[in-house]
């Protein structure tokens, strides 16, 4: 899970649309995918001992909140209740799926994302989990891709913020 990266990028992923959304929800949208799919796979494997395709349907830290389906949902539910809050989180859940294909583009494989996204429609298995451990896995801020998203995704953040304090003064 990269905040930074997932919150300043996805902010402005979605700065076309943002104008008409509430900010707050759209930023928990940046983040919910890995808010639920990673405390299911670590609670999982911690209560049952074991890791990846072991556990069961819940083989990794990305499953159902990584899906188009679940987006989608969200969305659905957005439409049907005209509900602001609600596109804005759908919208920053795109923007995570699209960072995390990014993502795998760069690090992993490009098929890993399509397997989860395009859920259950390629197969009803959630990809395994690719670490150890859980340290392996935070291990990867360590890498330059990384590090460089998660600045950039704070100067996302500080450029928006910087920008919402001189509209408020009117400068």
């Amino acid at each position: 899970m990269f905040v930074l990266a997932h919150l300043g990028i996805g902010l402005e992923l979605a700065r076309p649309w943002r104008k008409r959304l509430p900010v707050k929800p759209l930023l928990l949208g940046t983040l919910l995918p890995d808010i639920i799919d990673k405390p299911l796979y670590y609670g999982m494997s911690w209560a049952t001992g074991k890791r990846g395709f072991d556990i069961g349907l819940i083989s990794g830290t990305r499953t159902f909140g990584h899906t188009l389906l679940f987006t989608a949902a969200i969305a659905g539910y957005a439409a049907a209740r005209r509900s602001k809050a609600a596109a804005a989180v759908a919208l920053g859940c795109a923007t995570h799926l699209v960072l995390d294909a990014i993502t795998d583009a760069f690090i992993r494989r490009a098929d890993f994302s399509a397997s989860v996204f395009l859920w259950p429609l390629l197969g009803w298995r959630f990809p395994g989990f690719t670490y150890s451990n859980l340290g392996e896995h935070l291990g990867e801020f360590r890498q330059p891709f990384f590090l460089y998203a998660e600045l950039i995704g704070a100067l996302c953040l500080f450029a928006h913020w910087y920008g919402s304090r001189r509209r408020a003064r009117g400068a």
